[in-house]
C-alpha cells in the first residue's frame, strides 16, 4: 500500500505518540509503534503498559485493513528529512516499510502484530461504574501547570505521587503536594454533577501537558477504580490512576493569618534568587523579615564567610515579624504563580507561609503553601 502523508503532520504525531515509549521494557514489541490502518483513518498507538496514547490522522486510503508494529526508526528517518510530503509503502506479505521522497528511499522492518493489532498489548477498558465529566483543554492545560510542580517525587507516599482532581458537583480542584509545598487550584461554575476523585500519576500528567492543547477544545475526561481515559476528537491518554487515600490538604491550610503582605511578584522573585547565591548550600535558608512597607531578605553561610541582604518594597503595615522560607521551594512557587503581584500571609514562625495572586481569573482560585524552616 502506498500512504501519501504531510510529513509534518506524522512526524508530529508519532513525537507525542512515542513519548510513553521505554527504550528498556520486558517487553520488546512496546519499543515499537503500532500502526493501525483502515479506510481513510490511520491509528497510531504507543505504551509502556501503565500509560497508553494514541493518536488518528485521516488518509486517503480504501484497501484492506492493515496492523503492524512500526520502529521508532521511521520516525527518526521522518526527522532527518525536510520535504513537505512525503510517500510511505508499506509491503502487506514481508511488513518491510518505506519511506521515499523524491531524491530518497529508506527502509525498516515491521511486525507482525496480528490482523488488528490483537498481539499488541492493550490498555484496560473501563467497567460500567465509571464517571465521566467534560472539560475545556485550556482549564485542564492550567490545572495540571500549576500543581504539577508541587507533588512529591519519593515514593514513600504513593499517593503524594501525583495530582489529586477533587469533584463536586459544581466545581473541580487540583492539588498536588509533596508536604513541603502544596499548590491548590479550584475551578468553579462547572456543571459536574457527582462527587468523587481519582490521583492523576506525574507521567500521563507530563504528557497531558505537552499533548492538549491550550484552547476551548474539550476533552472528556472518564474514570473507574483502576484508570483514567482522556479522549480528545483526534487523541486519547489512557493511564492507570494512582491508589490509596489522598492526604486532607484543606487541614493543613492555616486560616485568619494575621500578617498579610502585598509585593510585585518578580521583584521577589529576583530578591530570593540573588540572595539565596549566598547562603548555605545545604539548607538552601532565606530569611524573610517584614517591616513597615519593607521586606527584608538575607541569608549566610557561616563555613565560607558569605552573606547578603537586599531590601524590597511592598504593601505591609502590621508588626515586624521574621520567618525562613527554603529559597529553592519559594523560587519554585513564584514561578507558578503567573501574575503582576502576590500576598503572602503569615501566622508566625512556625506555620506554613500562604502565597495567593492579588487578583485571580474569573470562576479561578490559587492557593500556594509553603513550609517554614526554623530560624536560629
Amino acid at each position: 500500500m502506498n500512504l501519501t502523508f504531510s510529513r509534518k503532520e506524522l512526524l508530529g504525531r508519532m513525537n507525542y505518540v512515542g513519548k510513553v515509549i521505554n527504550t528498556k521494557t520486558p517487553i520488546p514489541l512496546l519499543e515499537n509503534y503500532l500502526f493501525k490502518i483502515e479506510e481513510g483513518l490511520l491509528t497510531i498507538i504507543a505504551s509502556d503498559l501503565e500509560t497508553t496514547i494514541s493518536a488518528t490522522m485521516p488518509i486517503e486510503y480504501k484497501g484492506t485493513k492493515l496492523s503492524l508494529a512500526v520502529p521508532k526508526k521511521l520516525q527518526e528517518m521522518l526527522a532527518a528529512r525536510y520535504e513537505p510530503n512525503v510517500v510511505v509503502v508499506i509491503d502487506g506479505e514481508t511488513l518491510e516499510i518505506s519511506l521515499k521522497t523524491d531524491n530518497y528511499n529508506g527502509k525498516c522492518s515491521g511486525i507482525s502484530v496480528g490482523e488488528d493489532g490483537e498481539d499488541f498489548p492493550k490498555p484496560k477498558e473501563l467497567d460500567e461504574t465509571n464517571h465521566s465529566f467534560e472539560l475545556v483543554g485550556s482549564v485542564l492545560l492550567s490545572g495540571i501547570t500549576k500543581t504539577k510542580f508541587a507533588v512529591a517525587t519519593e515514593e514513600a507516599r504513593p499517593a503524594m505521587t501525583g495530582i489529586l482532581f477533587d469533584i463536586v458537583p459544581d466545581s473541580l480542584t487540583f492539588v498536588g503536594t509533596d508536604a513541603h509545598k502544596l499548590a491548590k487550584f479550584s475551578i468553579t461554575g462547572q456543571s459536574l454533577g457527582f462527587t468523587d476523585s481519582f490521583i492523576l500519576p506525574q507521567k500521563p500528567a507530563s504528557f497531558i501537558k505537552d499533548i492538549i492543547p491550550d484552547s476551548d477544545e474539550t476533552v472528556k475526561i472518564s474514570f473507574d477504580e483502576k484508570n483514567i481515559h482522556f479522549d480528545l476528537p483526534d487523541c486519547s491518554i489512557k493511564c492507570r490512576r494512582i491508589e490509596g487515600r489522598y492526604p486532607n490538604y484543606n487541614t493543613v491550610i492555616p486560616k485568619d493569618n494575621p500578617f498579610k503582605v502585598v509585593v510585585d511578584r518578580e521583584t521577589l522573585l529576583n530578591a530570593v534568587k540573588a540572595v539565596s547565591l549566598s547562603g548555605n548550600e545545604n539548607t538552601g535558608l532565606v530569611k524573610i523579615k517584614l517591616i513597615e512597607n519593607i521586606i527584608e531578605l538575607s541569608s549566610q553561610d557561616l563555613d565560607f564567610s558569605t552573606s547578603a541582604d537586599e531590601n524590597i518594597a511592598c504593601q505591609y503595615t502590621g508588626d515586624e515579624m521574621e520567618i525562613g522560607f527554603k529559597a529553592k521551594l519559594l523560587e519554585e512557587i513564584l514561578n507558578n504563580i503567573r501574575c503582576a503581584q502576590v500576598q503572602i500571609e503569615l501566622a508566625n514562625a512556625a506555620k506554613a507561609g500562604i502565597l495567593v495572586p492579588v487578583e485571580n481569573e474569573e470562576n479561578e482560585d490559587l492557593v500556594m503553601l509553603l513550609m517554614p524552616m526554623f530560624l536560629n
